[in-house]
């Protein structure tokens, strides 16, 4: 039973009979005995589903209600279970999405079927199959790639909400409701919102009724979203930059040339209005109108560009004010900065009491002026800080925010002292430009797909967030990269597919660099998914040699995604299993046998596999001794249990050029003999004066294994 299972009941007494059709009793237990009620209960899908059962005990007069006695919870497993006091009862069941049912199958209590407790009898009443009503469907864009989309789920007849829901990776959907038709609403990151089926308001949706089977919708294509776009201009004409431009809750500043772009813009009449966040110009609506209600409206539909929505802002009075501090804002190449936000904080005796005392904007040729700082009381010093949240310009890059000295920390950043009636100049800041990197990240075709793409600092490994928007068509771009060295990551959230770095390698260190600069787009990134787990180093046995006895831990490799994948391990002889789990210890009965490994690697929803080499006999240890003299060596062999004079092989005698960086040996063959009854010699002739490092490589015959022994010999001649 799910520990979700929470039990409501007071259990009082005494036994149980059965009234109604359908329901069973158990052995008749002693009286005053608790009576249990147990039962399941599924969806039309055949799914356990959960909720609380109302049961409702009958009263002296014979009537039931009219509220529940008390309840019962029913977890995920869809498992009832609860203890009864003596009495009649009526059920009924009610999901966490308002939906009732009264036992079995009844609209209300006074159809419901009726049961008798009594005894301390158990009580079973089956399986329950409750119509919950559903809507079913999947959301897509027009190229059918499903959406991460949100759903609101309304009443039909009043237009109240009732939920809200959203689709899985793959774009499907299954919103429980209510038996009353309801009308939904569907929207997703750049696309329209828009409501079933296909209307452009709640009023004009088309009702739904939910079905226990689930009513299914079929694909619902979201269409992208409506634009507004035209030009910012002062009233002699010449274009505004970082205005501010409105549509309901969407907006956009303008570029260098005035022009704007409101995307995914609500279907409808909409009130655009122009702001100055400079405070420059007067602010003011479509079309030249001063407040909302003298506004032109402008008419949006689904997936409709509207264009030529112009504006001619009128300059406020000038500032007379004096001016205290003033200085520019650039950023690292030299390029005024318009609209930054230029912010004046005071310099406490505690740093902890500082405050942010006036904030300005740097205004259309990035100069900034302070005019209130005088009327800060005990003050005189400021420090000056700079940062941007917005651009006009839809591709610029990001702007990093820097104190005055161009640091980026309160502490070390200089104070400005304010004199009264003496500006004070030249308080420049610098920011610096960000770059940025574009490419895709595709899939397999038909297998959902939801991308990522990370950097890591080539020099640190430290994982930087570049927040890339991927478009319908998977590619991505981001502005917003600090200048650097990087390795690009690709993954797939939803899981279907298995991540790979830069430039389609599966671990970091073998990862292509890639250098970012200010004011540049690092282009070209492009990734193709693939959806299976592979072994980038094969599985070993993780030993050379294989010996009855002695056991052996599986190696599993080094796989193309090593995290959070889980490894079974399968011991082959042939292409028979002979043992499972991450060890295996071979016995006498696998003596000449061969061993490979045979590793299932599984990570959420990819899964692969790859085997090892496959081994040398197995046989028992063989121990070897070298005793070189001279230009010869002894070699003498013994395997326990085996006698000396069954112990049989050759031995190969190769020297160490190399060690490479990789580990990897470098060998040269020196010479070779045969093992008979345990012992043997070998000419060491070849080798010239000096000293050697040896191996002597020993393969047995019959039931004697396999070994090596290392051995350092000095040639005198």
């Amino acid at each position: 039973m799910s520990e979700r299972v929470v039990r409501r009941l007071t259990a009082m007494g005494a036994g149980a009979a059965l009234v109604a059709a359908g329901l069973s009793l158990g052995a008749v237990a002693p009286a005053n005995a608790a009576s249990v009620v147990t039962g399941g209960v599924i969806d039309g899908f055949g799914n356990p589903i959960s909720g609380e059962v109302g049961y409702y005990r009958q009263q002296g007069d014979g009537t039931y209600g009219p509220e529940p006695s008390g309840f019962i919870y029913v977890g995920n497993d869809g498992y009832i279970e609860g203890s009864l006091s003596d009495g009649i009862y009526k059920i009924e069941f009610e999901t966490y999405g308002d939906y009732t049912e009264f036992y079995k199958d009844q609209p209300d209590l006074a159809t419901a079927s009726a049961f008798e407790v009594a005894g301390g009898n158990p009580v079973a009443l089956g399986s329950w199959t409750i119509d919950q009503p559903y809507v079913v469907g999947a959301v897509t864009n027009a190229a059918g790639k499903p959406l991460s989309a949100s759903i609101g789920v309304f009443d039909a007849a009043s237009g109240a909400s009732l939920d809200t829901a959203g689709t899985d990776e793959q774009g499907t959907f299954k919103i429980a409701t209510r038996s009353a038709p309801v009308k939904l609403s569907f929207s997703a990151e750049d696309h329209a919102l828009e409501f079933y089926a296909d209307a452009p308001d709640l009023a004009s949706a088309a009702p739904v009724t939910a079905t226990p089977t689930g009513a299914n919708l079929g694909n619902i294509v979201l269409a992208s979203g409506g634009s507004i776009s035209g030009q910012v201009t002062s009233d002699a004409g010449v274009p505004l930059e970082f205005v501010e431009v409105y549509a309901g809750s969407r907006s956009d500043l303008t570029d260098k040339n005035g022009i704007y772009t409101i995307r995914n813009v609500r279907t409808g009449q909409q009130v655009v209005e122009f702001s100055d966040p400079i405070d420059e110009y007067t602010s003011e609506y479509y079309n030249n109108a001063a407040t909302p209600a003298l506004a032109t409206p402008v008419s949006v539909g689904v997936g409709q560009a509207v264009g030529g929505i112009n504006a001619a802002l009128t300059p406020r009075p000038a500032d007379t004010r004096t001016t205290e501090i003033t200085g520019t804002v650039k950023d690292n190449l030299g390029v005024p900065v318009v609209g930054a936000r230029v912010g004046a904080v005071t310099t406490p005796a505690r740093t902890s009491d500082k405050e942010t005392i006036e904030v300005v904007y740097s205004n259309r040729q990035g100069v900034f002026a302070f005019k209130e700082l005088e009327k800060v009381q005990g003050e005189n010093q400021f420090k000056i800080v700079s940062e941007v949240y917005d651009q006009g310009d839809d591709n610029a890059f990001a702007l990093f925010g820097s104190w005055y000295g161009g640091v980026q920390d309160y502490d070390r950043s200089p104070a400005v002292t304010v004199t009264p009636g003496t500006p004070v100049g030249a308080v420049d800041v610098v920011l610096e430009r960000a770059g940025g990197i574009a490419g895709s990240v595709t899939g397999l075709p038909g297998v959902p797909l939801r991308p990522q793409v990370s950097l890591r600092g080539n020099d640190d490994g430290a994982l930087v967030n570049s927040f890339a928007d991927f478009e319908a068509d998977s590619t991505f771009e981001t502005r917003s990269v600090r200048a650097g060295t990087y390795k690009v990551r690709f993954d797939d959230s939803s899981g279907f597919h298995a991540g790979e770095w830069w430039k389609d390698k599966s671990e970091v260190d073998d990862a292509v660099v890639i250098t970012v600069k200010s004011g540049q787009l690092v282009t070209g990134l492009a990734a193709v998914l693939g959806n299976r787990l592979t072994a980038v180093e094969r599985p070993s046995l993780g030993v050379d040699y294989p010996w009855v006895g002695s056991a052996i831990t599986a190696d599993p490799g080094v796989w193309n995604v090593q995290s959070l994948t889980d490894f079974d391990y399968e011991w082959l002889v042939g292409s028979t299993v002979v043992g499972t789990g991450e060890t295996f210890t071979p016995t006498a009965a696998h003596i000449g046998d061969r061993l490979t490994l045979r590793v299932t690697a599984e990570n959420r929803k990819l899964i692969g596999s790859a085997t090892s080499a496959t081994s040398v006999k197995i046989g028992y240890k063989p121990r070897i001794k070298v005793k070189t003299s001279g230009g010869e060596a002894a070699i003498t062999i013994k395997a326990s249990p085996v006698k000396a004079k069954k112990v049989k092989g050759k031995v190969i005698v190769k020297e160490i050029v190399k060690v490479m960086d990789n580990g990897t040996i470098k060998y040269k063959k020196i010479a070779k003999t045969k093992i008979k009854k345990g012992k043997g010699t070998v000419s060491l002739a070849k080798l010239k004066k000096g000293k050697h490092k040896l191996v002597f490589f020993f393969i047995g015959k019959g039931k004697v294994g396999s070994n090596d022994e290392p051995v350092k010999v000095k040639i005198k001649r």
